[in-house]
Parts: C-alpha cells; structure tokens; sequence
C-alpha cells in the first residue's frame, strides 16, 4: 500500500476560501441585522405588517433561521470540498 500525504491548500485556494467566507457572513449578517431592526421598537409599525396572516416580524425571524442553515451548509459544502486536493 501506498501512502499519499495531504494535498496542500494553495494560496489562491485559501484565498477564494477566504473571501466566500466573509461573503457568506455578510450576506448572514445582513440579514439578521435588517430583521433585528425592523423588529425594534421604532420600527413596530413595519414589524406589524400582516404577510400571509401572521406579521413581517415573524416572517423575517423564519428567514434569519433559514438563511442561517443555507449559509453553514454552502461554507461546510465548501470547506469540505476543498479537503484532499479538489
């Protein structure tokens, strides 16, 4: 049997690795801050907004979750493609 040592991450790699890292955070980032304003006090009138019978508020708290889940999956996905020379 033949051992193979670990495939090295280029510095262009780590780099594109990098930047959808930051990309991702802020794309989550965004998200939750313009839910977390919008659900404050000065904003309860937009928050109260009825969507499909329930308020904006609820509506944004559901999209902060679901950003949040796609987000850590596409930066798994990546981190893991990358792992043995891809």
């Amino acid at each position: 049997m033949e051992h193979k040592e670990p495939a090295t991450d280029s510095g262009a790699s780590r780099k594109k690795r990098t930047v959808t890292s930051f990309v991702l955070l802020f794309i989550f980032s965004a998200t939750y801050f313009i839910a977390a304003i919008i659900n404050s006090a000065e904003f309860k009138h937009i928050a109260g907004i009825m969507v499909f019978g329930l308020p904006l508020a609820f509506h944004l708290g559901v999209l902060v979750f679901v950003v949040g889940l796609v987000v850590t999956h596409l930066h798994l996905a990546q981190s893991s493609g990358n792992k043995g020379g891809k």
